[in-house]
């Protein structure tokens, strides 16, 4: 008997030193982000230039003649208000970082049950999850929208009050919208146990929505526009499907663990339910493996729950610290080893910086997140989304990009592809740029070289 004891505890300590070691190993990353003052994930430049115009709250204000040709600002207004107190290259992943170990910290406190082993195991198996290592230091309000929602969960299923668990909620929408399915499925729970509670639930978020909405002068259609209209991009069945895999792929002994072995209808579980939900919002175009992060913490939330039972397994362990391991030499999202198996998830090099700060001039960057770290105005902060928008068809502001390009308004264009050969490029890339832009790129413009994946394209 005490030899099985002693092989359970050894098959733990396993997975605390496999997904320890990654996850110190991330969080050396995220604290070296801090003082970088640099992008290291695609968008980032959007949220920073958004964050900075929330200051005189024009984060949504229509584009003048004179100013920007497009400023993305395409989340709900909370995570740009606090971004933008300070320099939002440190406030925005200073945000994450305490938003990722509060979802961290949430994890260890519902496994408290299993013991001191099991809940840092559990805790450091979610930090070592490739989206959590990948997106913990962003400047996106993905983690503190998690860890809002996060809290609302751990609010109702400690049997606390839905007014609190309504508040908390609506901040995590107005941080990130895709927190309404998570909202809406525990407004459901709520109102399979006790309608009166659930309408205290529902009158509490309106009010609260209501309050930040007008607080930071967003209640108006140019936000609707910039949040909701403009992220109705096109789903595709395929990409949503390749997602979950992806998330299986990662997590997936956690996800089907809990799967197979939780049995009761709280809070927890109705939040994984809508975390799927959200991995399925991923055929989106654009979404990437932060559309992951829920179905992770909604997961690592449930397997604490459960861990007092997992004392005796010795299967699941092991089996995490494998799948940790393999998903970390997949993906490789430091590039700390010599390969990469699966072509997304990584951070991009810092040094980029410098070859965008030598070139002097208006530009027109892909990652403009380059531009805005370099102290400089970006025309347009998000060539993705603009081009996604331009596909939909009649778009001024593309158009306007496209005559700028045309008459050699910008002095240089740096791309993170060969624009010539955009065709054998990976899907992610040729989103970002729209035909008629780079037909108008390739005529006005000649490619001068390549520096650290740049692109750099001079006037003929």
């Amino acid at each position: 008997m005490g030899v099985l004891k002693l092989e359970r505890a050894l098959a733990w300590w396993v997975l605390l030193a496999a997904t320890g070691a990654l996850a110190l190993i991330a969080i050396a990353h995220w604290l070296a982000a801090i003082p970088l003052h640099a992008p290291i994930l695609f968008g980032e430049g959007a949220v920073a230039h958004a964050a900075m115009l929330a200051r005189d709250r024009l984060e949504y204000a229509p584009p003048a003649a004179d100013g920007p040709i497009f400023v993305a600002a395409n989340y709900p207004p909370l995570y740009f208000h606090l971004a933008g107190i300070g320099d939002p290259f440190v406030t925005g992943r200073v945000l994450s970082i305490a938003g990722t170990l509060f979802v961290a910290s949430a994890i260890a406190w519902r496994a408290r049950a299993g013991g001191p082993l099991i809940a840092v195991s559990l805790t450091a198996a979610w930090l070592a999850a490739i989206p959590v290592t990948v997106w913990g230091p962003a400047l996106k309000p993905d983690l503190v929208a998690l860890a809002l929602t996060v809290g609302a969960v751990l609010v109702l299923e400690r049997g606390g009050g839905p007014v609190a668990a309504g508040i908390i909620i609506v901040l995590a929408i107005t941080a990130k919208p895709t927190a309404v399915l998570p909202a809406f499925a525990l407004g459901l729970l709520l109102t399979w146990r006790d309608r009166g509670a659930a309408i205290r639930y529902m009158v509490a978020a309106l009010a609260t929505g209501a309050t930040i909405l007008v607080a930071t002068g967003s209640a108006d259609a140019q936000m609707f526009e910039h949040v909701v209209a403009w992220n109705a991009l096109p789903w595709r069945a395929e990409q949503a499907v390749l997602l979950g895999v992806l998330g299986l792929l990662l997590f997936g002994v956690t996800i089907v663990w809990l799967a197979i072995a939780r049995r009761s209808l709280d809070a927890i579980t109705v939040y994984a339910l809508s975390a799927v939900g959200i991995v399925m919002l991923g055929g989106r175009d654009g979404a990437t493996i932060n559309y992951l992060l829920d179905l992770t913490a909604s997961a690592s939330l449930g397997i604490g729950a459960l861990a007092g039972s997992l004392r005796g397994t010795v299967g699941y362990p092991l089996a995490a610290a494998t799948q940790a391991v393999v998903a970390v030499a997949l993906l490789n999202p430091f590039g700390v080893l010599p390969w990469r198996a699966i072509s997304s998830g990584a951070w991009a090099p810092p040094d980029r910086l410098a070859v965008v700060r030598a070139i002097p001039g208006d530009l027109l960057v892909e990652d403009a997140g380059l531009l805005i770290a370099d102290g400089r105005e970006a025309r347009v902060d998000d060539l993705f989304l603009l081009s996604r928008l331009m596909e939909r068809g009649d778009f001024p502001a593309g158009e306007r990009l496209i005559s700028t390009v045309r008459s050699g308004g910008f002095d240089a264009i740096v791309s993170e592809t060969d624009l010539a050969r955009l065709s054998q490029a990976p899907a992610f890339e040729r989103q970002r740029w729209h035909t008629s832009l780079v037909n108008a790129v390739l005529d006005r413009y000649q490619l001068e070289g390549e520096t650290i994946g740049l692109f750099v394209y001079r006037r003929r």
